[in-house]
């Protein structure tokens, strides 16, 4: 498969969770079919979705990749899984989390997979590093630059590196 550019969001809030993103990171640059990662700076971030839980340390990485993105998504998967990610509580704690928000200019909706990621635009934990990495020419670069403008000063966000 050619190379793609796949934006991916990680975050934690449990355990030492900035070591913990960039343990990940570097986990991730090591893997097969993985050519390049690129972090944006850390953000800390309130969680969203209602549960009472710990802020959470959250970055987005530009992914160069030869996988497709539902190999890529197996391969965060068991990334996730190494991290023991336990998925109990819809949007709740996690010791590592990680998301496709793009995959170059494909949209997918699959039974385990959707590109954009659904809830990107209502993220600034993801549309705020996106920016800082994002290639100009990207298709989604309008979009997102929008999102931010509207959801500006609706959700603390604090770069922390």
């Amino acid at each position: 498969m050619p190379e793609t550019i796949a934006y991916v969001g990680i975050g934690s809030n449990l355990g030492k969770s900035e070591d913990i993103v960039a343990n990940a990171i570097a986990d991730l640059k090591k893997l097969p079919g993985i050519n390049e990662v690129v972090s944006s700076s850390y953000y800390l971030t309130d969680p969203v979705g209602g549960v009472e839980q710990d802020q959470f340390i959250n970055a987005v990485m530009r992914v160069k990749t030869t996988l497709d993105a539902e190999e890529l998504l197996k391969v965060l998967n068991q990334l996730e899984k190494k991290y023991k990610r336990v998925r109990t509580i819809r949007w709740g704690p996690r010791t590592l989390d990680l998301d496709i928000e793009l995959f170059g200019d494909q949209t997918i909706h699959s039974n385990d997979l959707t590109v954009p990621h659904q809830e990107m635009f209502n993220r600034l934990f993801v549309l705020v590093p996106l920016l800082e990495i994002i290639e100009p020419n990207n298709p989604y670069i309008e979009s997102i630059n929008k999102a931010v403008e509207t959801l500006a000063g609706s959700q603390y966000i604090q770069k922390i590196n």
